[in-house]
C-alpha cells in the first residue's frame, strides 16, 4: 500500500517529505491526497507509468479538468507527448482509476466515462480504465465522416510508442515487476478466472498457479521466441482466442510433463 505517513522521496528529485496521517504523497506531482482505495489504484498506475512505461513525470497531469459539453469533470491521469503543449486538444492518453467495488459496466464511472473523455479530446488515441482487478485498454479511431470507434488492446504503449511490444512481446522488452504492480497483475488474473470461469477461490488459485508456472518457463526458454502472449487482434475474435488457447495449452502441457507438477492437469 502507498505510505500514508512518514517519509518518501519524489521520483524527479531527492527530497524528503513528511506526510500527514490519512494522506498520500502523489508519486507524480507531490500533492497530498486522501488515502483511499481509489487513490491506491491510481498511485500504483502512476508508478508503473514512470518505472515501466518510461513516461516522464512532466508529461503527466493528475486530476486534469476537461471540458465535456457544459460539464468540467476531472480525468484521473492524462499524458501528453514529450514536449507537447499541455492542452485538452493535445492529450495523448487518459487513464481512469476506480476502487475495486466499481465495475467496468457502471453507467456513471465505468468504461463509458472513459470513452466520453477520449471522444472530446481530438488527439487522444489511447485510454485505460482499471479498478485493480479489471483493466480495459482502448485505442480510438476516427473515420472520414467523424465516426469514432474503439478497439480493445492488451496494454497502453510505452513512452516510445512502440506498438509491436504491446501485441507481441520480445525478451528485450520484458520488464521487472515494480513495487505493488506484480500484486496488481496477480489480482487481475485471479479475478478473471474466479468471475469469468465461475470457479471457487481455491480452484481459481490453482489455475492461477498454472499460469504463473507457464509464464516462468516461457521466460526461461532461451533463446526461443516467447509463446506466452496474446495479440489484441487474437483477443477480439473467436478464432484468435482459440489460437491463444492452443498456444498456452501446449506450453502448460510441456511444463507438467517436464517438471511433473503434481495436481496441475
Amino acid at each position: 500500500m502507498p505510505i500514508s505517513k512518514g517519509e518518501v522521496t519524489m521520483p524527479s528529485e531527492q527530497k524528503i517529505i513528511v506526510i500527514p496521517d490519512g494522506k498520500i504523497c502523489d508519486y507524480i506531482d507531490g500533492k497530498f491526497r486522501n488515502d483511499t482505495p481509489e487513490e491506491y489504484v491510481r498511485q500504483t498506475i502512476e508508478k508503473r507509468l514512470v518505472n515501466e512505461h518510461k513516461y516522464l513525470p512532466e508529461q503527466i497531469r493528475i486530476e486534469y479538468t476537461l471540458q465535456v459539453g457544459s460539464n468540467k469533470p476531472r480525468a484521473d491521469i492524462v499524458i501528453w507527448e514529450k514536449g507537447a503543449d499541455q492542452t485538452q486538444g493535445t492529450i495523448k492518453l487518459i487513464i481512469e482509476c476506480k476502487k475495486e467495488t466499481v465495475y467496468a459496466r457502471n453507467a456513471k464511472d465505468g468504461i463509458a466515462q472513459l470513452k466520453s473523455y477520449m471522444s472530446v479530446c481530438p488527439n487522444c488515441e489511447w485510454g485505460m480504465w482499471t479498478n485493480s482487478v479489471q483493466k480495459y485498454v482502448f485505442r480510438k479511431a476516427v473515420d472520414a465522416a467523424g465516426n469514432i470507434t474503439f478497439m480493445e488492446y492488451n496494454d497502453i504503449p510505452s513512452a516510445d510508442g512502440n506498438l509491436d511490444e504491446v501485441n507481441r512481446p520480445s525478451r528485450t522488452s520484458l520488464k521487472n515487476a515494480y513495487d505493488d504492480n506484480l500484486l496488481f497483475v496477480f489480482k487481475t488474473c485471479h479475478n478473471h478466472i474466479y468471475v469469468n470461469d465461475g470457479m471457487q477461490k481455491q480452484p481459481a488459485f490453482f489455475e492461477l498457479l498454472k499460469v504463473i508456472f507457464c509464464k516462468i518457463e516461457d521466460e526461461r526458454n532461451i533463446p526461443n521466441p516467447l509463446e506466452f502472449y496474446t495479440t489484441s487482434e487474437e483477443r477480439s475474435n473467436p478464432d484468435g482466442q482459440l489460437t491463444v488457447q492452443k498456444r498456452i495449452a501446449a506450453l502448460c502441457e510441456y511444463v507438467i510433463d517436464t517438471f511433473s507438477v503434481s495436481g496441475y492437469t
